[in-house]
């Protein structure tokens, strides 16, 4: 990738013309005409042109050797990465309409592309869980509810002339209640735990609102969207039973083949003991056997459907919940069923939304074929696309040999290319398609083109939930973004690119040493701190490991608590995806969230005259909170504060006086450590090193300082609550 140098001096024409002007007067204040047809104007835009001319070339001198070595040596810099999100189609055409992969999507000036192909169906799905319900009762009750249990399931059976045998009314009773998702994945509701329903499953209900022959999806596809609360609880504590075992967050457990689910069509109130549940093939499934969000695509058979509308489920253990909306119970044309097999010992968990006609797009898109040029025999030739940045690894180039075109093969770099490599490689950032200088080259008069290739990328494609709502190229259908995009990020500054020369030499893109983790694991997007912790397993952190390097992330961004941030799942599961193949054979990789270890400051401060009481304190308390932060650009040295280092009470005492306006700390500044319900101030709070402070409270008052851990508003004491009586509003008469 080629680097773009920096601009000493970004004067222009127009800017060089003016300066030239204003400085007339001083020089010659005899000359008074400036209009464009005098001829010493004429001379001195000639000398603002040639001095714009000199000053690009002058532009190109600083940190050429720099770059030129970063080139020699390979070192490419990150391009920019691809935003990603499901996007799910509307349609109302009874046959449904077909999306292929390739179709562009928008939001505004920023393009998508589908990643697959798409059959939208007008179509909505409903899914819903068992959701037990302890239930205290005595046994008289328990009996009589069995009783009432058993008659309404004969008298079911009988009118559904069921040759499936009675429940037996000894088993042990589960109560439940039907647990609807959301049409809204983002909203606050708790995500489904579906390895804690009654029957650790998923029931997904096809509604059709309006008039739809369900003999078209015989044999058709689904494309069912899942998404995941893939946020990990709040408080994360390595020592709680739920962060363990350590095999949660190994990097071959976040990589390794998905687990197995089993997709089922539900076959009706009327079928046989044996044939409730159907089988269906997975045709794809891009959520990793529904751990990560995504999309399933899933084969109905080609007798469907095997129940009549509205058909009305038993509610047991081998059929779907019951819907409490009338109205979508009635529409309902059929019902499918995911469950891990019993041979699986995990569950599904987390499920928050779940959608039909989804697919997922990514911020690429694909250029039209390009005739780049004709060769000329020489090596090192170069051509240059018309879009940029370039997606590595997706340009497909034809030369014309002997009247047919031959495609030529697209490598990172032609150090190791021979003669007869029929190989080229592209500079990401530019676009520039470069030929070797020893492997093969077009000769002369051949013609070069492209048939196609991607490009796109950066941080402009992290567009929030529903602003992608344009198809290009398809008719009768709506779209829009369940989910926000993430994942995109920019290209590598210049100055990151030249500061990060010694370590990208140095590792050579593989993890050796604890520096190299950390620094690897900064390259994936998304991720703003990664601190090593050698010898460190999650399991027992207190116990050095042999081989064992636990990589500590911290995400770019948590809105759910911004000043203590949590990576996601899928960052987690991205990170150990990039450093995977990167590390030794013998190394036991882990990557893990931060623990965080709750804090409280209290500060009495004494301020200067002159100065604003309320502006000095949000000072001290911004620049406490900035000091003691996790993540870069703040922390004692810029990079966050670091893990494993003790607070000192004087320490941040130094802080807080440095603030102007501020004449002295008054008494002690108070700090304590939560444990439990309950603060414990201490002169040093020490932690353990792979835990970091978060501060939970903070005061700061003018004079003597708050009781630590209260906030502003202390609570009243006990059994002096004030009466509260409200007064009837007044009415004239």
């Amino acid at each position: 990738m080629t680097i773009t140098g920096p601009t000493l001096d970004d004067r222009t024409y127009e800017q060089l013309r003016e300066e030239l002007i204003r400085r007339i007067p001083v020089y010659t204040p005899e000359w008074t005409n400036h209009n464009e047809s005098d001829p010493g104007i004429a001379l001195v835009e000639l000398f603002a042109s040639l001095g714009e001319s000199l000053l690009y070339r002058f532009n190109q001198i600083p940190d050429t050797t720099k770059i030129a070595f970063l080139n020699l040596l390979g070192v490419r810099p990150r391009p920019p990465q691809l935003a990603g999100t499901l996007l799910v189609a509307t349609t109302d055409r009874p046959a449904g309409v077909q999306v292929l992969r390739g179709t562009r999507a928008t939001a505004g000036a920023v393009e998508y592309e589908t990643v697959n192909e798409l059959r939208a169906w007008p179509l909505r799905a409903t899914a819903a869980g068992k959701l037990c319900v302890p239930t205290d009762i005595d046994l008289d009750e328990r009996e009589r509810l069995r009783e009432r249990r058993r008659r309404e399931d004969a008298d079911l059976r009988q009118r559904a002339a069921l040759r499936r045998p009675a429940a037996d009314v000894s088993n042990p009773t589960c109560f439940y209640r039907t647990q609807v998702l959301p049409d809204d994945p983002t909203t606050t509701e708790p995500a489904l735990d579906v390895s804690r329903t009654a029957d650790r499953s998923l029931w997904l209900a096809l509604v059709a609102d309006h008039p739809f022959d369900a003999s078209q999806l015989s044999g058709q596809t689904l494309f069912i969207g899942v998404a995941f609360d893939e946020k990990l609880p709040r408080p994360f504590d390595l020592d709680s039973v739920e962060a363990r075992p350590g095999k949660k967050w190994i990097s071959d457990e976040l990589t390794t083949d998905p687990p197995e689910t089993r997709w089922e069509l539900w076959s009706g109130p009327d079928a046989p003991a044996q044939q409730t549940m159907l089988s269906l093939t997975v045709v794809n499934d891009s959520t990793r056997g529904m751990t990560t969000t995504g999309v399933v695509e899933v084969e109905l058979p080609q007798d469907f459907p095997l129940q009549s509308k509205g058909a009305v489920p038993l509610g047991d253990y081998y059929s779907p919940p019951p819907m409490d909306d009338p109205k979508v119970a009635a529409n309902i044309i059929g019902w499918l069923r995911v469950q891990r097999p019993r041979s699986e010992n995990d569950g599904i968990h987390g499920v928050r939304w779940v959608g039909l006609n989804a697919v997922q797009v990514e911020q690429a898109v694909t250029a039209r074929p390009e005739l780049l040029g004709v060769g000329s025999s020489e090596p090192g030739q170069t051509f240059q696309l018309t879009k940029a940045p370039v997606l590595s690894g997706t340009v497909r180039l034809d030369v014309e040999e002997n009247g047919d075109w031959r495609q030529w093969t697209e490598v990172e770099t032609l150090a190791t290319s021979r003669e007869d490599d029929a190989h080229f490689s592209v500079e990401a950032q530019t676009g520039l398609v470069r030929f070797g200088m020893r492997s093969r080259v077009p000769q002369l008069g051949q013609r070069v083109r492209v048939v196609s290739y991607r490009y796109g990328g950066g941080a402009a494609g992290n567009v929030p939930r529903g602003a992608i709502n344009a198809l290009t190229g398809v008719a009768s259908v709506t779209v829009t973004n369940v989910l926000p995009a993430r994942g995109g990020a920019d290209s590598v500054t210049l100055a990151a690119a030249l500061s990060d020369i010694p370590g990208r030499v140095h590792r050579r893109d593989r993890a050796v040493v604890a520096e190299d983790f950390g620094s690897l694991a900064c390259e994936v997007s998304g991720v703003s701190r990664a601190d090593t912790l050698s010898l460190f397993h999650p399991d027992t952190p207190t116990v050095r490991r042999a081989g064992a390097v636990s990589v500590v992330i911290f995400p770019d961004e948590d809105l759910r608590s911004p000043e203590a941030p949590l990576p996601d799942s899928d960052l987690l599961r991205r990170v150990a995806t990039y450093l995977d193949p990167r590390r030794l054979v013998t190394t036991e990789l882990y990557v893990i969230p931060p623990t965080y270890r709750e804090i409280a400051v209290a500060v009495g401060i004494r301020v200067r005259e002159g100065y604003q009481v309320d502006a000095v304190r949000r000072w001290v308390e911004l620049l406490l909170r900035q000091y003691l932060a996790p993540v870069p650009p703040f922390g004692p040295s810029g990079r966050g504060w670091p893990l494993g280092r003790a607070v000192r009470r004087a320490e941040l005492e130094a802080i807080a006086v440095q603030v102007d306006g501020v004449d002295s700390v008054e008494g002690d500044l108070q700090l304590a450590r939560r444990l439990g319900s309950a603060w414990d101030v201490q002169q040093t709070v020490e932690l353990s090193r792979w835990e970091i402070p978060q501060l939970s409270t903070m005061t700061v008052v003018r004079g003597t300082p708050l009781p630590v851990g209260t906030g502003y508003t202390p609570p009243p004491d006990p059994g002096k609550d004030p009466v509260l009586v409200p007064l009837p509003p007044e009415v004239c008469r």
